[in-house]
């Protein structure tokens, strides 16, 4: 394999041309994000969005570089839904035991992110049209809620605990 600059005769494809979106800030959003008193620090850019145990970041690219506003505050709270599962909050084991990707675990925790993330969108009010691409996020762990019948009712409960931390709504126990 070589790349296309090494090759003689050979054009390069032309580059897809990026055209950001407008960003229209969600107030409710952005009250949830402000509002999440112990979160991680969230840092901008990049093409990728993650939550890093290790560090207790969120990497987020530019809203600007998502379909939607809606998208990106679906995206950033997944991550920071990721982040509640550190050591210092919740306590998902995330940074002592963590999951290998496609494993069982690591899919549970992705169904407790996607929760709690739409549990998060429908308090900032944002649209259901991205509730459907967090439906469709979730059929892909299917096999696993196929498997495990009692799946979805305490990743449901996870994900409402984590909803609940980012908003500061801490009245359960563990």
């Amino acid at each position: 394999m070589f790349n296309v600059e090494q090759c003689e005769g050979i054009a390069a494809p032309d580059a897809e041309v990026f055209t950001p979106t407008e960003f229209k800030p969600v107030e409710a959003a952005e009250t949830l994000i402000k509002g999440y008193a112990d979160g991680p620090v969230i840092e901008q850019g990049g093409q990728a969005a993650f939550y890093r145990p290790a560090t207790d970041t969120v990497r987020m690219p530019e809203p600007t570089r998502f379909a939607s506003t809606e998208e990106y505050y679906a995206t950033l709270f997944h991550e920071l839904a990721h982040s509640t599962g550190h050591g210092t909050r919740i306590d998902r084991k995330l940074t002592t035991e963590p999951k290998p990707f496609g494993s069982p675990d690591y899919g549970r925790e992705e169904l407790i992110a996607e929760m709690a993330s739409a549990f998060l969108c429908g308090q900032a009010g944002i649209k259901p049209a991205v509730i459907e691409n967090q439906a469709a996020y979730i059929q892909g762990w299917l096999k696993q809620l196929k498997q495990d019948k009692r799946l979805v009712i305490s990743a449901a409960g996870a994900a409402q605990r984590a909803a609940d931390w980012i908003k500061g709504e801490r009245t359960w126990r563990e």
